[in-house]
């Protein structure tokens, strides 16, 4: 399987206008949420993707969630069987920020609604925030999120993709885990994966 994932688009038109012109090419399209503030932008990434799956970030607006989750692309808290006897799990929005935006929940609520998500050792998780300590320092503090780190830890899935801190990108790993940090789409990077037989091979990419 091969997936093209972006995430923290930001209603940047050319690196919409890139991605698109490359999907054909994947198996997969992954969006991790920060995608735009208007419908009149989320619609045309719904066109230049139709089967995709995507989650929120947390500086979508309500407007922008409320389309979104009326589409078979909302994989929010919803678990999508894939080809290779593997899964796609979403879990999008981010701890809180400084910034007081739409899609912000405390831990104790991340924490209480990841657990009822059907994650396993095949899931590919799709995430916004990153888990706390991994490509997550902003200013020296670490801003990701503790709750995302315990379920990663607790469940194990096969590998989960985050976005939120433009400043980082890499991979990682939390026990057998393989953590993907996509880069910002808006900086025109996103990241190409491959996927057989559980091994996974990720190369960051220039828009």
């Amino acid at each position: 399987m091969k997936i093209l994932v972006f995430s923290d688009i930001h209603e940047e038109e050319a690196a919409l206008e890139s991605l698109s012109g490359m999907a054909a090419d994947y198996d997969r399209v992954f969006i991790c949420g920060d995608i735009s503030q208007s419908n009149l932008f989320a619609e045309s990434v719904l066109q230049a993707f139709p089967g995709s799956l995507i989650v929120p970030g947390n500086w979508d607006s309500e407007r922008v969630n409320g389309l979104l989750k009326g589409t078979p692309n909302w994989v929010q808290e919803k678990r999508i069987e894939l080809e290779e006897g593997l899964n796609a799990v979403g879990f999008g929005f981010s701890n809180q920020t400084p910034f007081g935006t739409f899609g912000e929940l405390g831990e104790d609520e991340i924490l209480k609604r990841m657990e009822k998500l059907p994650i396993d050792g095949d899931s590919l998780l799709l995430l916004h925030c990153p888990p706390k300590r991994y490509f997550d320092d902003v200013g020296g503090k670490n801003v990701g999120s503790s709750s995302i780190l315990e379920i990663i830890e607790r469940r194990k899935p096969l590998l989960a993709f985050c976005g939120h801190i433009h400043e980082r990108y890499g991979t990682a790993h939390i026990g057998p885990t393989t953590v993907i940090k996509v880069p910002a789409a808006m900086d025109m990077r996103a990241c190409s994966v491959s996927i057989t037989n559980k091994k996974i091979t990720a190369e960051f990419i220039t828009l």
